[in-house]
């Protein structure tokens, strides 16, 4: 996974006034377009709009006119300046409780969540083998699962799986292109009425960096209503992502990588708010940008509201070990068999690993099929109708073999 990887430029741990006070002590600096576009760049992660916009213009003059690489860069960056200066108009009022300043790796491991908030895990969590992949998001149910990887574009973009009724779990389902604006879509957060969906992307709607979105998704059709960027402060001129959501402490998690170090990462805990509560600019003492950027996160509190309780609350959520399921089997009495370790018996597990492998066959059949009839819609031929009518059969067959290997797995283990 290279979420790290795909930001235009680091993040500036110098103030943006005083990069800007040194470009313009040596004229020389600002000569070419990129001196132009850098320092435009530096304005506009210091929330120096007017100013990032004024030196975007001189970087323009400054354009090779057949440089298509320099028009995009501009164009990216303008684009840009735009949305924040629609964004910091309507800051979210959030009090936020705590930081933390945690490694990129696995970084997801310091969120704290409960149960019932479900789990961030790791690829040990993965029901299938999948390269690049290092997040994974369960459900509090252990039924549902998502995560993001490479797709047919080059691009990551969020799949699903569930726990079908045999214990195995369905082959992935990609979410639509959509999510990704155009580029990357990754870190998902499913809430727990398994509809409104918090992700992270790079794509056209992006701030700077991986911006955090939400989407909601129709519960008839299954289709995603059209994302929305989270706005401010969530996200800013540099990388924001993986929102969690604790409802049973009314409390969220987010990551950013604004105000810190090469390979650090700040963690922010929030008290959710009811309703949005958007921050007054004229009636704040804090200068908006200040809140918008998050420069001292005890500003955002409130000073006559003690915080301890709800720390408390978080401080002491159990950390539960699960149990690493690689599939999840029924057996008589309610349980569940969920490793080739809980069999009973060795003709038990031999069965159990055909049974595995005529499934995993079967899911790839079944995937095949689907493209085809994909691409048969977009473009008939005689040759696709053949070949999906060949797959028709041969995965009814299959599907005939599975259900009896089942079988032979429950004679084995005496169910």
């Amino acid at each position: 996974m290279k979420i790290f990887k795909t930001s235009n430029y680091k993040p500036c741990i110098l103030a943006g006034s005083a990069v800007l006070l040194f470009l313009n002590a040596i004229p020389a600096l600002g000569q070419t377009f990129d001196d132009h576009i850098n320092a435009a760049r530096s304005s506009y992660e210091a929330y120096d709009f007017a100013e990032a916009t004024r030196l975007l213009g001189l970087a323009r003059n400054k354009m090779t006119a057949s440089s298509e690489i320099e028009k995009d860069m501009a164009n990216s960056l303008q684009k840009q300046i735009d949305l924040a200066k629609r964004y910091i108009t309507r800051v979210e009022h959030l009090q936020i409780l705590d930081s933390i300043s945690v490694g990129k790796e696995d970084f997801f491991k310091y969120y704290k969540l409960p149960a019932s908030a479900g789990y961030l895990d790791g690829t040990d969590a993965l029901p299938y083998e999948v390269q690049d992949v290092e997040y994974v998001f369960t459900n509090e149910n252990d039924d549902f699962k998502m995560w993001a990887q490479p797709d047919s574009t080059g691009f990551y973009n969020i799949a699903e799986s569930l726990l079908l009724t045999d214990g195995t779990w369905s082959s992935p389902a990609m979410a639509p292109l959509n999510l990704g604006g155009g580029k990357n879509a990754e870190f998902p957060f499913m809430m727990s009425d398994g509809v409104t969906l918090y992700y992270a992307s790079d794509g056209d709607a992006s701030i700077g960096g991986y911006d955090i979105f939400v989407a909601t998704r129709d519960a008839q059709t299954g289709e995603y209503l059209q994302p929305q960027n989270l706005g401010m402060p969530y996200n800013s001129p540099f990388d924001d992502y993986l929102l969690a959501i604790d409802e049973e402490n009314g409390v969220g998690w987010w990551v950013t990588d604004r105000n810190q170090e090469e390979d650090y990462l700040t963690l922010y805990l929030f008290k959710l708010n009811d309703t949005r509560r958007n921050y007054d600019s004229e009636e704040e003492e804090t200068d908006i940008r200040d809140l918008a950027l998050i420069k001292d996160f005890k500003a955002t509190q409130d000073p006559d509201t003690d915080y301890s309780e709800i720390l408390e609350a978080i401080r002491t959520i159990p950390v539960e070990k699960r149990k690493h399921a690689d599939f999840h089997f029924p057996r008589k009495g309610g349980n569940e068999y969920t490793t080739l370790d809980d069999f009973q018996t060795t003709e038990g597990r031999r069965a159990m690993k055909r049974y595995l492998q005529s499934k995993e066959v079967l899911d790839l059949r079944l995937n095949e099929l689907s493209e085809l009839r994909r691409q048969y819609a977009g473009n008939p031929s005689s040759e696709l109708k053949q070949r999906i009518r060949e797959l028709e059969q041969s995965t009814e067959k299959g599907r005939e073999d599975v259900k009896k290997m089942r079988n032979e797995v429950y004679h084995a283990e005496g169910n």
